[in-house]
């Protein structure tokens, strides 16, 4: 399980609502909508190309799962 791999990588992780990972200078949380068949994907992080850098990180983590 991938919040597993995450925890023992030494991430902050909380699955409250979906999963979110705590990096301490950014995070993510990747949840179902609530009204659409969706999957959202928030990230946060100190400017717009690292938010991007992030973005793609995430995404490589959940490919093929």
């Amino acid at each position: 399980m991938i919040s597993a791999s995450l925890v023992k990588a030494g991430v902050k992780v909380d699955e409250l609502d979906g999963l979110t990972a705590d990096y301490g200078d950014w995070w993510f949380n990747l949840r179902p909508s609530n009204t659409e068949p969706l999957l959202r994907l928030n990230v946060e992080a100190a400017n717009a190309e690292l938010c991007a850098q992030h973005v793609r990180e995430v995404l490589q983590m959940f490919e093929g799962v």
